[in-house]
């Protein structure tokens, strides 16, 4: 797709048959390739072709929210963002970090404890964390690298082996963690 489509015009004028199914993997294709013809739009009309570098600019994107922002912003520009997904906000809460349940009250409450240098790579963190261990209904708390320091430790098996069966992910992406 990034070869075919080089440009915020290539995306304005995709054939959007064309783009569905080169999305169609994805899941979500039709949405993904409406808000990507959405996106080129948008860039090319507002923005000379080019992403803009702020918050604001970006969630005015078709199909881009904080969430996205903060990705495009942290990985792209290398400009600190907070990412709340429901991973980071389920791991905030477990963590004792906060005790919202809106994405962008967690992501003011982080804000206020972790140094804005560490945003994108704290975010990076806590999805990775979440993905592969801190599962939302059983997590791998025996297996967690961060089990002494977790308020929320014994909401999953405790037991090492039992725990490990539940680890997402190969034993380096997991042993990086720690």
């Amino acid at each position: 797709m990034f070869a075919r489509y080089r440009t915020a015009a290539g995306y304005a004028g995709a054939d959007r048959a064309e783009l569905e199914d080169m999305l169609r993997p994805t899941g979500f294709f039709r949405a993904k390739a409406n808000s990507l013809i959405g996106i080129g739009a948008a860039l090319t009309e507002r923005f000379d072709g080019e992403v803009p570098r702020s918050l604001a600019a970006l969630v005015t994107l078709p199909g881009v929210g904080r969430k996205t922002a903060n990705v495009v912003l942290g990985h792209a520009f290398d400009m600190p963002g907070i990412t709340v997904d429901t991973h980071v906000g389920r791991l905030s809460r477990r963590f004792g970090l906060t005790t919202q349940t809106d994405p962008v009250k967690v992501e003011s409450d982080l804000a206020a404890l972790i140094e804005q240098r560490d945003w994108t790579i704290a975010s990076d963190r806590m999805i990775f964390h979440g993905r592969r261990i801190c599962h939302s209904r059983r997590p791998a708390c025996g297996a967690c690298g961060l089990a002494r320091l977790c308020p929320s430790f014994g909401l999953g098996p405790t037991e090492p082996a039992e725990a490990a069966r539940l680890v997402r992910g190969t034993r380096s992406d997991v042993e990086t963690l720690r």
